[in-house]
């Protein structure tokens, strides 16, 4: 809508400069007295010339701006993506929003594995407390097993003294047990035996060490299961050799072999 008032504006001007023009050439007669001086007169030729060149020039339409000024707007909105400004504000928020959901990854990554860690602890005591808690109460059951047998013993030898005659006995000829006696258990069979004096010697001097081996039934079954124990005291023989022999003479021929205190194994 600007350009048709534009073009009337020039006709408009064109008009007027074309009436100036004509009044000049008819008021300035270099014949009349009034006229300002000859080479006025001379000139008012050249004068009209010159008027009607800015007349044309007036007249001829001006370039449109408008495809240039399209043109430019063209190039500077083809040219906004491009500008460094906008281009390195886009890559350091797209590089800082990585660095931030890399430190958030590592932030995660870190607190699993803590927690891990905390719940591996825990975890760890947790089952330490327990085991601890287990081998206390096995070692309380322990320590009650041996006071009830120690205290069998006890009342079996009040009993044995105060009431005379024969002992009963365990037949020879029982069968050993598939487990075998427990620890607690031969503790029981040697304080019942010799107190738990592995170098007790009996009142007669035929029984020998902590299980009251005789001689001969040492030698057998040494000469059985332990040669180098053949011809060796009972008495001085190590505890560990004098508990190998006794597990020995249990495995073949069972609890028999101590026909009294021989109640306390299975």
């Amino acid at each position: 809508m600007a350009e048709p008032t534009v073009e009337r504006w020039r006709v408009l001007v064109v008009a007027l400069a074309t009436v100036a023009a004509l009044l000049l050439f008819v008021f300035e007669n270099p014949n009349s007295p009034g006229a300002a001086t000859e080479v006025a007169a001379a000139g008012a030729p050249e004068r009209v010339s010159e008027m009607a060149e800015v007349v044309l020039v007036i007249a001829e339409p001006a370039p449109d701006p408008a495809p240039a000024t399209r043109v430019e707007r063209q190039e500077s909105v083809t040219l906004v993506p491009a500008m460094p400004q906008v281009a390195d504000l886009g890559y350091d928020e797209r590089l800082e929003a990585e660095e931030r959901a890399a430190e958030e990854r590592r932030f995660e990554e870190e607190a699993l594995a803590a927690a891990a860690a905390i719940a591996e602890e825990e975890y760890q005591t947790s089952e330490a407390v327990e085991m601890f808690l287990a081998a206390k109460q096995a070692e309380a059951d322990r320590q009650a097993l041996r006071a009830r047998l120690r205290a069998e013993e006890e009342d079996r030898r009040a009993e044995a003294i105060a009431t005379p005659g024969p002992t009963t006995t365990i037949p020879s000829d029982t069968e050993p047990d598939e487990t075998g006696p427990s620890p607690e258990q031969w503790e029981a069979l040697r304080f019942c035996e010799s107190s738990g004096n592995y170098g007790a010697i009996s009142p007669t001097g035929n029984y020998r060490g902590a299980y009251q081996f005789s001689l001969q039934t040492w030698d057998w079954i040494a000469g059985i299961y332990h040669e180098r124990l053949v011809g060796v005291d009972p008495a001085t023989a190590a505890p560990a050799d004098q508990d190998a022999m006794a597990q020995s003479l249990y495995d073949l021929r069972g609890r028999g072999q101590w026909p009294v205190c021989g109640r306390y194994l299975p």
